[in-house]
């Protein structure tokens, strides 16, 4: 899954269709997520992000028809209007709540969401569940997590297994960012806690992916068992079992992280954006992005100025029936005096 970005403009897009999108809250919220998400969607947009969560969600949602309710649905049954994402809806922010829930709890996307399904299949929902129900529903609030836990047992080393293709971790490019320094961390428990013989544990992401240092990983295994671990790797390499990713060159914007730019990550005051070294840049991108927000569609949130203009209507309404009543009572007054 490729997913970085490949230019300025193409962030700048996403973050103006974002900003069009949804409720400046909702933004808010991605700095906060940026370090505790799956690392496979650490430098995606959110925009891009929720794009990826609604398109695994209608997978999900076709195999759980299949298996439940009715074969020929489930060819039909989409769950989402092909119109999400083309314009703010309710539809539109709950699926975006979902994906932060899921970047909440930092697990794959696939994994959270076939698990929702799996949840709801065994207690025979008489429907399927929308995005924000795959998290379980009011009387599940102890099942669901007791039950994920299980599942993800063994599920979530695997799907460590299977990262690829994320060209930012690569050790030709490693700038020492706080996401990347997160994600070599992560990987340092993964290796140490697996049970798999150790030329298979550091084969994958020291040489394959090239995630980690050979140098590195081979300091995790004992000792004694380093030259031999070198000795079946060279093997591996010669005999093409082992096949190291390819060499690709990155542009700079494909190394933001996914707050990048958005309202509330552009505080360079907050803790998580001043150990940051991107935040100057981050914080006159999302200046950027505001200004061609303005120049495009007139305001900063139109979504937030319509929701601010109708509580205001409202407020007016409710005023001028309050100074009616009064005006009204002052008048039957003067009549009975």
């Amino acid at each position: 899954m490729s997913s970085y970005l490949t230019s300025s403009g193409q962030w700048l897009d996403e973050t103006i269709e974002a900003m069009r999108l949804v409720m400046p809250d909702l933004l808010g919220r991605e700095r906060e997520l940026a370090h505790k998400k799956w690392f496979a969607y650490r430098f995606m947009t959110p925009l891009a992000a929720t794009k990826l969560f609604a398109e695994l969600y209608r997978v999900g949602l076709k195999a759980y028809v299949r298996a439940h309710k009715d074969r020929d649905e489930a060819d039909r049954v989409n769950g989402l209007s092909p119109h999400t994402f083309l314009g703010s809806s309710g539809s539109l922010t709950e699926l975006w709540k979902a994906r932060q829930r899921a970047d909440e709890l930092g697990l794959p996307y696939d994994l959270l969401i076939d698990f929702g399904f799996h949840f709801a299949g065994r207690r025979r929902w008489k429907r399927a569940p929308r995005p924000i129900q795959l998290f379980g529903s009011k009387g599940s609030d102890i099942a669901w997590p007791l039950e994920i836990e299980k599942y993800l047992e063994e599920r979530l080393p695997m799907a460590v297994d299977r990262l690829s293709d994320l060209p930012q971790y690569r050790i030709e490019h490693f700038r020492g960012l706080p996401v990347q320094r997160e994600f070599r961390d992560y990987l340092t428990n993964h290796i140490r806690a697996s049970n798999r013989r150790w030329t298979t544990r550091l084969s994958g992401p020291c040489v394959r992916e090239r995630y980690f240092p050979l140098w590195a990983g081979l300091r995790l295994a004992p000792q004694g068992q380093r030259r031999g671990i070198l000795s079946d790797i060279r093997a591996d390499l010669e005999s093409g079992l082992l096949v190291r990713a390819p060499f690709e060159r990155l542009p700079e914007i494909a190394f933001v992280p996914a707050c990048f730019g958005m309202p509330a990550a552009t505080d360079t005051t907050a803790s998580t954006c001043g150990t940051c070294p991107l935040a100057d840049k981050c914080a006159r991108m999302g200046a950027i992005a505001s200004a061609e927000m303005m120049k495009r569609h007139g305001s900063i949130s139109r979504l937030k100025d319509d929701r601010d203009n109708k509580r205001k209507e409202g407020q007016r309404r409710r005023t001028a029936r309050h100074r009616a009543r009064k005006k009204a009572a002052s008048a039957a007054s003067a009549v009975t005096a």
